[in-house]
């Protein structure tokens, strides 16, 4: 029978993107769930209430060698951030010389897509699904960019909503000028707790089974800020087992004042939407001659007799500043305006 492929496979598109985020999972025990396949029809349709978490409402139907899906996802909940949008996929289904269906080609697209009640940039991408392997050719998503592929491990099975749950992952993310506010958006992260702003670009690379996927990921963001810190440019090297990184050589944030601070430790992905969690275990150093308290930026320098002295400048307005440095038997308290050509 060449319904049974056709209609699970249209499970595992929908499903999988419902089910992604691990952090649904405590709110399946609490689901409503109502479904319908009608096989004469060749159509399919369920929904599912996560009460407090969202709901999913999932719909599809087969002609001839085409299918479509519609998913419609509101108010789902990840983190601290709300996600609402309608997801759209279709292809065509190839058969082997047998008769039997063997592969789904497809595009996938949304609309109406809000991230946190805001607009969200909208989802695009070109898959191949056969009943061992997913293969991303494109997929963009809010300046995001990622290919690849999704293998079962286990190959030659039925294929059921499970049957990428045992997978070995070889996917490439890219970032590029990524308002760094979005990005804490997808990652549940609230924006306004974090107070962030600026730019993100980056790679990411995501390989391995799935039960030790290894993350590498290299980020860098400019002229923004990170709660009361302003920062000229931010490099994060993160690498580690999913859902475990640790910050590696080179991530450090440079602050408007010149201040320079050095990240090191280990953080746990799913729990970033709560910095004060017992998950997280980072430091941050001080890695060069300034240290910032509060609105001072404070400097230990020589001056051009080699002699040390202590500089302590506050930022006035644009292009201006107060300094004061101290040296040995000198104090020297002066106003410096800057002017940029």
């Amino acid at each position: 029978m060449n319904k049974s492929f056709q209609l699970k496979a249209l499970i595992v598109l929908s499903g999988g993107l419902i089910f992604s985020n691990g952090g649904l999972c405590s709110a399946i025990e609490n689901k409503t769930f109502e479904g319908m396949i009608d096989f004469s029809k060749k159509d399919i349709s369920f929904s599912l209430n996560l009460q407090e978490q969202g709901e999913a409402k999932v719909s599809g139907k087969r002609e001839g060698d085409t299918y479509d899906i519609k998913v419609m996802l509101r108010h789902l909940k990840f983190g601290k951030s709300d996600l609402s949008t309608d997801f759209y996929t279709g292809g065509v289904l190839i058969k082997a010389e047998d008769g039997k269906s063997q592969t789904a080609k497809g595009k996938a697209s949304t609309q109406a897509s809000l991230l946190n009640f805001k607009p969200l940039k909208e989802f695009s991408a070109d898959y191949e699904l056969t009943q061992d392997r997913l293969t991303i050719y494109s997929l963009s998503w809010a300046n995001f960019e990622l290919n690849g592929q999704i293998t079962r491990q286990e190959r030659g099975n039925s294929f059921t909503l499970g049957s990428f749950s045992n997978a070995y992952f070889d996917l490439f993310l890219t970032v590029r000028e990524m308002d760094l506010k979005d990005l804490a958006g997808l990652l549940g992260i609230s924006p306004e707790a974090a107070e962030l702003s600026g730019k993100v670009s980056g790679q990411v690379r995501i390989l391995g089974p799935s039960q030790a996927i290894k993350i590498e990921a290299k980020l860098i963001a400019s002229e923004g800020r990170l709660a009361t810190v302003k920062f000229k440019s931010a490099k994060i090297n993160a690498e580690g087992l999913w859902p475990v990184l640790r910050f590696t050589d080179g991530s450090v944030i440079n602050d408007v004042g010149g201040v320079v601070y050095s990240l090191e430790g280990k953080f746990n992905v799913r729990e970033l939407s709560d910095f004060s969690s017992a998950e997280h275990h980072v430091t941050v150093y001080y890695a060069n001659n300034a240290m910032r308290l509060q609105d001072w930026v404070i400097r230990r320098e020589h001056d051009y007799k080699g002699e040390e002295m202590v500089e302590a400048e506050y930022d006035l307005e644009k292009n201006q500043a107060l300094k004061m440095r101290i040296k040995d038997q000198e104090e020297i308290v002066g106003w410096e305006k800057s002017v940029k050509f």
